[in-house]
């Protein structure tokens, strides 16, 4: 028997493929995981509303991470915990995003407002989970980073090189994760993550076996326990076979 708990999985760039598909080969492993008595679940910094159509790659009772851990669901039904961002701090995102002419968008419960259809669709009375910003120019994001870090308020990540995923101050996967194993009674040393960018850092250096998948980046694959194959290579169900041997 495995001595792992949990496995974690983010989508984008992980356990997704480049097509937004996941392969029978991972359903396959994650399927044998299960199987195993291991719990399978995602942490990925979509939002409920449009990770839901992966969902039933697990099973219904799996807990999910997302929202970059603003949002923890104790199973598909049960919401455990939503973490807001300050009262004000949307609209002084968006002047810094409207300053520096980015692509932009907002997660609230349930929707996903984007730059597109801001004027119609955002809620100045609402709550809000994360606010990103997105530029092909890479010194507009490094400069973004720098100064909204410099802020000290919120926790700034991404999930690519040109864009800013901007959460509540101290929430990130790992603490979604960590609020999910307090619930299953297990500790870090039995989760296993898998991701690829800067918004799953965290989270793999917390987890017992934090996995980097070979696309990942530099610093992922840094701190990471294992390195995996890409997720073109079905990294994902090479890590499950791993831990289940």
């Amino acid at each position: 028997m495995s001595k792992y708990k949990l496995i974690a999985l983010d989508l984008d760039g992980s356990l997704l493929q480049d097509n937004l598909e996941i392969s029978p080969v991972n359903r396959h492993w994650i399927k044998r995981a299960e199987a195993a008595g291991i719990v399978v679940s995602f942490a990925t910094g979509r939002g409920r509303s449009s990770s839901e159509q992966y969902w039933d790659v697990v099973k219904p009772t799996a807990p999910m991470v997302v929202v970059n851990g603003a949002e923890v669901w104790r199973n598909h039904e049960e919401l455990l915990s939503r973490h807001f961002l300050p009262p004000n701090s949307i609209p002084r995102l968006h002047h810094l995003a409207l300053k520096h002419n980015t692509w932009y968008w907002a997660h609230a419960p349930g929707r996903l407002v984007r730059k597109e259809g801001w004027d119609t669709n955002y809620d100045p009375n609402g709550d809000w989970l994360k606010f990103g910003m997105a530029s092909e120019e890479r010194a507009i994001i490094d400069h973004l980073r720098e100064l909204i870090e410099s802020w000290d308020e919120f926790e700034v990540t991404s999930s690519s090189p040109t864009n800013l995923e901007i959460s509540k101050k101290g929430v990130s996967k790992a603490s979604g994760l960590a609020e999910v194993a307090e619930v299953l009674g297990i500790g870090p040393s039995e989760v296993v993550v898998m991701g690829d960018s800067l918004n799953d850092l965290e989270m793999i250096k917390w987890a017992g076996f934090g996995v980097a998948m070979g696309n990942a980046e530099a610093s992922i694959k840094a701190v990471a326990d294992h390195v995996t194959g890409t997720n073109e290579e079905d990294g994902v169900a090479q890590v499950i076979q791993l831990i289940l041997e």
